[in-house]
């Protein structure tokens, strides 16, 4: 571990997320189960590791793979993530349970709409995954207005 964390925080994200890259695998995996994503939507297959719930090396939040397989990533862990789009401020001052509530929706309800992003914005704060209110305040705040896209 270095003396002194990285500065720019999703530098510090991602160095945590190696050191810690097992437990937040089995604390995802976990958290979509309690939530009811089905079991073969859990996880995706990374090369050379087998099936993973949490990439630490990506820093998008979360993703899903075309089979609708869905991770998280050191993204959670970031409060810049958002950096000025909608819902940056409610991110950045969330406990990570909500972070992590609120990237496990927005995923779920990408691979439900064909990898839309947009449409997952704009569906997400009202998923049917039971998800802390913390996680759907996020969501709302990243939530376009009626007629626009992004």
């Amino acid at each position: 571990m270095p003396d002194k964390p990285p500065p720019d925080p999703a530098d510090h994200a991602e160095d945590f997320s190696h050191r810690y890259a097992q437990e937040m695998d089995y604390l995802t995996g976990d958290r979509m189960t309690e939530l009811g994503i089905p079991t073969n939507k859990i996880g995706s297959r990374v090369p050379g590791q087998g099936r993973a719930t949490f990439i630490p090396h990506e820093r998008s939040g979360g993703g899903n793979d075309p089979a609708r397989g869905l991770t998280l990533d050191s993204g959670v862990f970031n409060p810049d993530l958002l950096g000025t789009l909608p819902g940056n401020q409610e991110w950045a001052k969330a406990r990570l349970r909500d972070r992590v509530d609120a990237a496990i929706a927005h995923e779920h309800e990408e691979a439900r709409r064909g990898g839309s992003h947009v449409e997952a914005l704009k569906h997400a704060p009202d998923t049917e995954l039971p998800i802390h209110e913390g996680a759907r305040h996020i969501l709302r705040a990243m939530k376009p207005p009626e007629g626009h896209s992004r």
